[in-house]
């Protein structure tokens, strides 16, 4: 009986956790409301920007430069949140997103870019990531199959039930540095480009980015 029970609360769990996509339309699971996204984004946004160099403070019109170019695809984009841009002090050429829209450009990867279309395909790429849920897609699969896992425990084993709220409740932290899939990149790339042209960018800057 307690696994047909917990079969059922997780299927349930399923059903309910449907959404639809802002950016690509599809439906997809969805365990982590916006409100969870922009907080997680929010409390590891310094202490990430600080583990990888620190924000890059020597040159603030740049920081400046790159924000506005982020605001005009932002807001062209097709999710409104909180987005914030940030340059860091790190010679590595990447570029990262959280949940919630907190985005950073390493100055490394700025020091590679020939224009700014370029440069607007990175953002535009890394906005898609925030924009399409992926950080929060991650973290709603690992959700389901943490539960599933737990609840073959508590079938068998006849665990506390609240084990399974708890296990779920960590999982933001844990999750939060995964890499995206194919797929998210697939679509970052694909929509990005989209964003780009709705602000007045040539697409092929992305294609020039890519080379």
């Amino acid at each position: 009986m307690n696994r047909l029970l917990l079969s059922l609360l997780l299927f349930s769990i399923f059903l309910s956790g449907c959404a639809t996509n802002p950016v690509t339309g599809k439906k997809e699971l969805s365990l982590v409301s916006e409100a969870k996204e922009i907080s997680i984004g929010e409390q590891q946004y310094a202490p990430m920007r600080q583990s990888q160099g620190g924000d890059y403070v020597v040159d603030q019109a740049l920081t400046d430069y790159v924000s506005d170019i982020g605001q005009k695809l932002a807001a062209a984009s097709d999710r409104k949140l909180p987005y914030e841009f940030k340059v860091l002090n790190s010679s590595v050429p990447n570029a990262w997103a959280l949940p919630g829209g907190k985005i950073v450009v390493n100055r490394g990867l700025l020091t590679e870019l020939k224009d700014e279309a370029e440069l607007a395909a990175v953002i535009g790429h890394e906005i898609v990531h925030a924009a399409a849920k992926h950080g929060a897609r991650t973290m709603s699969r690992g959700m389901l199959m943490q539960g599933a896992m737990l609840a073959t425990v508590v079938a068998s084993q006849g665990k506390d039930y609240a084990q399974l709220a708890q296990m779920g409740a960590g999982l933001g932290a844990q999750l939060i540095t995964t890499k995206y899939g194919r797929d998210a990149e697939r679509e970052s790339d694909l929509y990005g480009m989209e964003y780009m042209s709705r602000v007045g960018y040539d697409p092929q800057g992305a294609v020039d980015l890519q080379k």
